[in-house]
């Protein structure tokens, strides 16, 4: 995964998956979120599991389908049940923009249900953000999307490049971005923001380690 790439030397990531049942409907999506606490608890809730220092959600879509200061309510679900500072995907996408300073952007998705797209540009401008231009692709199930090249990212997020846009987001852990973030920030001369890149940054930050990680945008030089 594109996580385990992104750390800086000396630090581990480890993972535990939950259920999911359907595709992209928001009743599938919030349904995932039942097992929140659980799953939580097997990677920090007592000495006998993994014992790590923060959680991340790696979730796009279901962290933004309940509006407004959801991501906040799954961010204390977690961490009251881990025992340490927990941060969702969205929640790291929110704080990667206002690190990075910008309001204006444009989003994309890799995903057929456009209502995926729509309702995290509502989260977006829910939370004071000016989205200038989405497009979302129709791809579908999961195992199509995560089987893309890097290259399907690189052009889709190219795509909803407008002037007025400050940044490009795609709030999604599914699709290969690392290799085209630093790429594309070249050719677009913008910020670019990904789901599992925001997260990492996040998370690595939430417990202290600032490393200027080379590849990864201007984000990870922050």
């Amino acid at each position: 995964m594109e996580s385990f790439r992104m750390l800086p030397e000396g630090v581990s990531v480890h993972f535990t998956r939950m259920p999911y049942a359907g595709t992209g409907t928001e009743d599938a999506e919030k349904s995932m979120l039942d097992s929140l606490e659980a799953c939580a608890k097997l990677l920090a809730g007592s000495t006998e599991t993994v014992g790590v220092n923060v959680v991340g959600l790696a979730q796009g879509s279901a962290t933004a389908f309940g509006g407004v200061g959801f991501d906040k309510t799954l961010n204390e679900r977690m961490s009251k049940a881990a025992g340490v500072p927990a941060i969702s995907m969205s929640t790291a996408v929110l704080n990667a923009l206002k690190r990075l300073g910008v309001r204006r952007v444009s989003t994309a998705s890799p995903f057929h249900q456009k209502r995926m797209i729509e309702k995290f540009n509502e989260f977006l401008q829910g939370n004071g953000f000016e989205v200038k231009a989405w497009r979302n692709l129709d791809l579908n199930p999961h195992q199509v999307v995560s089987s893309q090249p890097p290259e399907t990212a690189f052009r889709l997020m190219k795509s909803v490049d407008t002037p007025e846009s400050e940044a490009i987001v795609l709030n999604n852990p599914n699709v290969r971005t690392m290799e085209i973030i630093e790429p594309l920030e070249k050719d677009l001369g913008k910020p670019v923001v990904t789901g599992n890149q925001a997260l990492m940054w996040a998370c690595l930050r939430a417990i202290g380690i600032r490393d200027q990680l080379p590849g990864l945008g201007k984000l990870f030089q922050l």
